[in-house]
């Protein structure tokens, strides 16, 4: 792999980093306590007031229950972009982690994040 394809890969898994991160700002926060975790914001609403709509509460309540497994997927994501960034910055990026032999081009072009082969992935 060339120095011009580091950089690109480099490049495009930054990028899905923060389009990930942009779009997980839009309905989680990051947890202070738990590097790499994000919790989704839970509605805010009140009981006590009579002019309260039970059915947008409820609404907002379903909302973020389908939130959370989004924000899981984008969590194992960005966990996954991570590591592909720390293996460019070691210079191991693209070589399997299971047998060590390269990863095809093909298969970082189609999934940048990759650590294992295919043969070593079934």
């Amino acid at each position: 792999m060339t120095k011009s394809d580091l950089k690109k890969f480099k490049e495009e898994l930054e990028k899905t980093k923060t389009d990930l991160e942009a779009s997980l700002n839009t309905f989680a926060k990051k947890d202070p306590t738990l590097k790499g975790d994000w919790d989704s914001k839970f509605p805010e609403y009140s009981r006590e007031d009579p002019n309260v709509n039970l059915e947008e509460e409820a609404d907002a309540v379903t909302e973020y229950l389908t939130r959370l497994p989004v924000e899981h997927s984008y969590e194992l994501r960005l966990k996954a972009i991570s590591e592909a960034l720390g293996r460019i910055k070691r210079g191991t990026y693209g070589n399997c982690s299971g047998c060590e032999a390269k990863i095809p081009q093909k298969r970082l072009e189609a999934y940048p994040e990759a650590d294992l082969c295919l043969k070593c992935k079934k």
